[in-house]
C-alpha cells in the first residue's frame, strides 16, 4: 500500500455527557442504554449513505471511519447525533496512515480547540483497509461452553488483539458474536499486519480495501465467506477495490 495513502477517522465527543447522567437520578441506566442505542442506530443508518461506519468506543466517544466524505457529510452525520444527544456534541476529522494516529490528532483538536467540527484535508489519497476477524468453529465451541463462557473467551481474544493493534496503530472493535473489526495502517503489507493480529492459530481473516469503510467491510465480509466456504481457504484473503 502506497504510503500517501491514508485512513480518515472522525472523533465524535458528547460534551457533559457524565454530568447530565448524573442528573438522572440513580435509577438511570436503562434510560442511558436506551439512549445510547438510539444514538448509535442514528449515527450509523446516517454515516452508511455516505459510505463511513461507526465504532461506538465509548458511546459518549464515537469514532466515524469517513474516509471520502466530505466536511458536509461529516455535518450531517454530526447533526444526526446532536438531535438526539441532550448534551452539546463535537466532531474533529482528521488523516493518517496509521488510524490511531488520526483518532489521537482529532482528540487533541477537541481538546485545544473550540469549533464544532473540525476538519483536516489529506495530503494523499484517502482509503480504508479493514480487516473482518472470526473465531473457527465458535458453534460448536458455544454448545459446548454456553454463551457465557464463549463470550468470556471472545473477550479475552479481543483484548490481546487490541494490545498488538494499539502497538502497529490499529483500531479495533467488537462486533459482536466471535467477530472483530480492525481498522489497518496503510504502510506496509495488509496481509503482514493482519497475520500479527492473528494471535491464535484458529483465527481467520476477510480483508478489505476501499475508498471508504463501508465499501471495504462489504470486501471483507465477501473474502471471509469465501474462506468459510473454502473457496479461498485461509487463514488470510484480501479483496481490493
Amino acid at each position: 500500500m502506497d504510503a500517501k495513502k491514508a485512513v480518515r477517522v472522525a472523533v465524535v465527543e458528547q460534551v457533559g455527557y457524565r454530568e447530565w447522567t448524573e442528573e438522572l437520578g440513580s435509577d438511570r441506566e436503562w434510560i442511558i442504554q436506551t439512549l445510547q442505542s438510539d444514538i448509535y442506530a442514528a449515527a450509523q443508518k446516517e454515516a452508511a449513505g455516505y459510505g463511513g461506519f461507526v465504532l461506538p468506543i465509548r458511546y459518549d466517544i464515537m469514532l466515524l471511519i469517513s474516509s471520502n466524505m466530505g466536511v458536509q457529510e461529516h455535518a450531517r452525520v454530526l447533526d444526526a447525533i446532536a438531535g438526539l444527544s441532550r448534551v452539546k456534541v463535537r466532531m474533529a476529522s482528521y488523516c493518517g496512515v496509521k488510524p490511531l494516529d488520526a483518532v489521537e490528532r482529532a482528540w487533541k483538536a477537541l481538546r485545544s480547540r473550540e469549533e464544532r467540527l473540525i476538519y483536516e484535508r489529506c495530503e494523499g489519497e484517502e482509503y480504508t483497509a479493514i480487516a473482518h476477524i472470526d473465531l473457527n468453529n465458535v458453534t460448536a465451541i458455544t454448545r459446548a461452553e454456553g454463551p457465557v463462557r464463549t463470550y468470556y473467551e471472545v473477550m479475552d481474544l479481543m483484548a490481546k488483539i487490541s494490545k498488538v493493534a494499539e502497538e502497529i496503530g490499529a483500531i479495533t472493535q467488537y462486533l459482536g458474536g466471535d467477530n472483530i473489526l480492525a481498522v489497518l495502517p496503510l504502510n506496509g503489507s495488509v496481509e503482514e499486519t493482519v497475520d500479527m493480529l492473528l494471535v491464535r492459530n484458529d483465527l481467520k481473516a476477510g480483508i478489505g480495501i476501499a475508498p471508504t469503510a463501508r465499501a471495504g467491510l462489504a470486501l471483507a465480509a465477501e473474502a471471509l465467506h469465501e474462506i468459510r466456504s473454502k473457496i479461498n481457504p485461509g487463514p488470510l484473503v484480501v479483496k481490493a477495490q
